[in-house]
């Protein structure tokens, strides 16, 4: 699956320990030239830049909100303009918050549906018109859950915005298939992630030896794994996939009931 000579733009990349990093390295390790995007830890993306160039890719960081459509826009004629296409869109930035439906503030609702969904529409839209205008086709890989499939207390609105990008994906995937571009989406489980730090489920070793139990492989997933999934995604080999929900989660959402001997 070798993606050599590809151009990738990663949203929500530059943090250490992130799924957004794991899916930029990979892809650099495949033969992709990448573009990191985060709205923070600038230092980290000029650091993940710095390290896919030392082997032997393309690489530059750019610092843009995913809500702010000018700035998408930017950030894709940036991409374009400087590496000089775009084959692979990993719409990846995302944020959670952990409140129990009676406990939603308006702030923390506005700010996961405005990242989540309202930033990935951003990303989508903008690469769309890029890639169709340059009349190559391409890819587009959305990050969404395991929440696609599964419900979780405390996450209403969280899970609300995966849901919503399950059906961005189908109907994106629907009217760009015409143009070879095809839009398909990976959910992540329990990922080795910095954003999963804060999770209720997951504060103490008691906590954590609970959530391996209903893990059929027995750990979580290494940010890398999710990379492996959007390579595959990308690659010539899933030319004839597209709307399509890719579950990266070690058995988790068919594993609830498992018995192990």
């Amino acid at each position: 699956m070798t993606l050599e000579g590809k151009v990738a733009l990663v949203t929500g990349a530059a943090r250490e320990r992130g799924i957004g990093r794991g899916i930029a390295l990979t892809l650099a390790k495949r033969g992709c030239d990448v573009v990191i995007n985060d709205v923070a830890a600038e230092d980290e993306g000029e650091e993940l830049a710095e390290r896919i160039r030392g082997g032997g890719r393309r690489a530059l960081f750019h610092r843009a909100d995913v809500t702010d459509r000018s700035a998408v826009d930017e950030m894709v004629e940036r991409a374009r303009r400087e590496l000089g296409r775009l084959d692979v869109v990993c719409s990846n930035a995302g944020v959670a918050d952990w409140r129990e439906l009676v406990d939603v503030t308006e702030e923390t609702f506005r700010r996961q549906v405005s990242v989540n969904l309202t930033g990935a529409f951003n990303v989508c839209q903008s690469s769309a018109r890029a890639l169709v205008a340059q009349g190559e086709g391409g890819r587009i890989v959305v990050t969404s859950s395991v929440h696609v499939q599964m419900a979780f207390p405390a996450m209403s609105i969280y899970g609300g915005t995966k849901q919503g990008l399950r059906a961005l994906v189908e109907h994106m995937a629907i009217e760009l298939a015409p143009q070879q571009i095809t839009v398909n989406h990976i959910g992540p489980g329990w990922v080795r992630s910095y954003i999963n730090d804060a999770s209720p489920a997951l504060q103490t070793d008691e906590d954590v030896a609970t959530t391996l139990t209903l893990i059929p492989a027995g750990r979580p997933a290494e940010p890398e794994e999710m990379g492996n999934a959007v390579a595959y995604l990308a690659s010539d080999e899933a030319a004839y996939v597209t709307g399509e929900f890719l579950r990266v989660d070690g058995g988790f959402v068919v594993g609830k009931y498992s018995w192990a001997p």
